[in-house]
């Protein structure tokens, strides 16, 4: 199960996949769990766990009784985000779920869930209150009355996220999850997230992995009754909220692996650590050991899925399953086919050939990789395809000639700090974007406007700040336990930017903390509309600036307020510059949160728009939304 890829099958070792799971109500999956006496009886958990900004939701479990083909909707629907999905054993018609639940507010629909009817009733067993959910959940093989929860505080904004609590920490049941009492004894008080697994072949070793100031890998001997700090190595939790995950060989409870960014494994109950990446890739959330031979394991990471059968001393990519996540696609002019390029997650920018004539079709060696890092934005010179000016993380922009290999940083601001110290801010996502009436014309965002004239060779700035600069929302992401600085939280910044193709200089710029600004004279001076557009929430952010090709004053806009706990459908249009607006969002679902709007280059009149829950068209200018 894939975090924004949906469910895959292969019944030859890797060989082949089927795509399953399609036609649900989502395509993020949080767990999977395998009825122990029929593998036919998959139970799914939807909703990714891992708090990133850009996670999916989900709504509630699935259950399928013929291998994944079909599928029944057994409710939890407003738990969003499960991290774990356990059947017992011993009775299978008893499940537990563990929801981390909503991910920017407060929601009752998160702790432990059971089912002892196969999901037709759930009762929630393990609540603290509408702040803590459920990180992770382990069950004793030899005793399903025992099982573990970990409860965490978790909660995000645009600019920052809270991560643990005094509150949180490790719960313990032995009337098979009917009812809980805390283990805290040797643990700290302060916790962040939490993973907690039994060791398979001695039950009553359990480990939890942590994010503390104090150890990151705890060990009990007695069942949870007392715990010792076994590390303090910060490798094994790396980036507490996206990881603290871990798992224990099925035959030595002295070997446990920690899941992080990366993947590790210790021979001594996680006193010593050796890293067993195997040049995979980098940034680890799944792990699965085979209980009848823990040599073969396979392994996900941000670049995919990896099989070893030497207990991970080698590993073999399985490079033949389509789960990267573009954040952006571009498509130039060459022919006689269009190469289409495109910036994914943690997996660089690459570009390739839209259509082939050799007769195997399109392969992966038709694809280059332009630039590293997380791929973004991109464009490429329309007179000469193989110059591109494309990004990574933060603003982090390159200018790549693919022909000659030449690549160098033209980022207005090199320099990497702490987002409060510097005087250009970039978001995670910066959008570089071409101006129509200009083949070399480039606009690249920061918390300024820059415009360059030379294809990005060299940058200057045409705006003053256009964001609401508010110094509370450029301090450190994260704590009360560990601080994070990935530039993914990086606020106050551009997130889009338009110049109207029926006018030049005429620019729209969207931005994080929810301003809207236009300028009319090429960035001269601005205005900030945001105040005119109706029933949208404070500071919400402009995903999307679309300037209409019919005219001036005509654009659409987008917001996504989801990270402040409102996943409403906002597109709006205006025809007057600004002064008024009118709401598009008939037909699209309750929590179809909107990425982007586009009208078509043909059809003024066929809009269309990328939201969490797919794409829509509208062939009547927004009137009505169509999947």
């Amino acid at each position: 199960g894939a975090g924004g890829g949906g469910l895959w099958k292969t019944v030859n070792g890797g060989l082949t996949w089927s795509a399953l799971f399609t036609r649900e109500g989502s395509y993020s999956v949080g767990d999977l769990a395998l009825d122990p006496t029929n593998s036919e009886v998959v139970w799914l958990g939807s909703g990714e766990a891992n708090m990133r900004n850009s996670v999916s939701f989900g709504n509630g479990v699935y259950k399928s009784v013929d291998g994944g083909k079909t599928w029944k909707h057994l409710g939890l629907a407003n738990t969003l985000h499960i991290a774990r999905v356990l059947v017992n054993p011993l009775a299978t018609d008893t499940a537990w779920v563990c929801a981390v639940g909503r991910q920017a507010g407060p929601s009752e629909d998160r702790g432990v869930f059971m089912t002892t009817d196969g999901g037709a009733t759930w009762r929630k067993t393990l609540y603290l209150d509408n702040q803590h959910g459920c990180s992770d959940l382990d069950v004793d093989p030899k005793n399903p009355n025992v099982l573990y929860a970990a409860l965490w505080k978790f909660e995000r904004k645009p600019w920052t996220h809270t991560s643990g609590s005094e509150q949180g920490g490790i719960w313990k049941s032995i009337d098979g999850g009917r009812t809980w009492t805390k283990s805290s004894k040797g643990l700290p008080k302060l916790l962040g997230r939490l993973g907690v697994k039994v060791a398979p072949s001695r039950p009553s070793v359990v480990y939890i992995t942590a994010e503390s100031f104090e150890g990151t890998l705890y060990r009990s001997d007695d069942a949870a009754e007392n715990w010792r700090e076994t590390t303090r190595n910060r490798e094994v939790v790396s980036r507490g909220f996206y990881y603290s995950d871990l798992r224990v060989d099925p035959t030595d409870e002295n070997r446990v692996y920690a899941v992080a960014s990366n993947l590790l494994v210790s021979i001594d109950a996680g006193k010593t650590w050796r890293n067993i990446v195997g040049g995979t890739h980098i940034d680890y959330h799944s792990l699965w050991i085979d209980p009848t031979n823990p040599s073969r394991m396979w392994q996900g990471q941000d670049g995919g899925i990896a099989v070893t059968y030497d207990r991970g001393n080698t590993w073999e990519p399985v490079t033949n399953i389509p789960l990267g996540q573009f954040y952006q696609i571009h498509a130039d002019q060459r022919l006689p086919f269009y190469h289409v390029t495109g910036g994914l997650q943690d997996n660089g920018t690459w570009s390739g050939p839209s259509r082939t004539r050799e007769p195997a079709g399109i392969l992966n060696d038709d694809f280059t990789m332009v630039s590293f890092g997380d791929g973004f934005h991109v464009v490429s010179h329309p007179d000469n395809p193989d110059l591109f000016v494309s990004e990574s993380q933060g603003g982090s922009i390159m200018l790549t000639n693919m022909r000659t290999r030449e690549q160098q940083m033209v980022s207005p601001q090199p320099k990497n700090d702490w987002v409060q110290n510097l005087k250009y801010r970039f978001n995670w996502n910066t959008p570089i974007v071409p101006s129509p009436h200009g083949k070399t014309t480039l606009y690249f965002g920061s918390n300024f406007l820059f415009q360059s004239r030379d294809f990005g060779k060299s940058w200057e700035p045409i705006s003053p700040d256009l964001t609401t600069n508010n110094p509370e929302k450029l301090k450190p992401a994260g704590g009360p336990v560990w601080l994070d600085n990935s530039t993914a939280e990086n606020n106050n910044t551009i997130i889009s930017v338009g110049e109207s193709p029926a006018a030049a200089g005429v620019i729209w710029v969207g931005t994080d903390d929810g301003n809207l600004q236009l300028s009319a004279d090429g960035g001269k001076t601005w205005n900030n509309l945001a105040k005119n557009v109706p029933g949208v929430p404070a500071f919400a952010p402009v995903s999307h600036v679309e300037p209409s090709r019919t005219g001036r004053d005509t654009a659409y806009v987008s917001f996504d307020a989801h990270l402040l706990d409102d996943y409403r459908p906002l597109i709006f249009k205006t025809t007057d510059a600004g002064k008024n607006w009118t709401r598009l969002t008939a037909g699209l679902p309750d929590t179809a949160y909107v990425h982007i709007v586009r009208e078509d280059p043909k059809n003024a009149r066929l809009l269309y728009a990328g939201t969490e829950l797919g794409l829509y068209a509208s062939w009547n200018g927004g009137e009505q939304w169509q999947p």
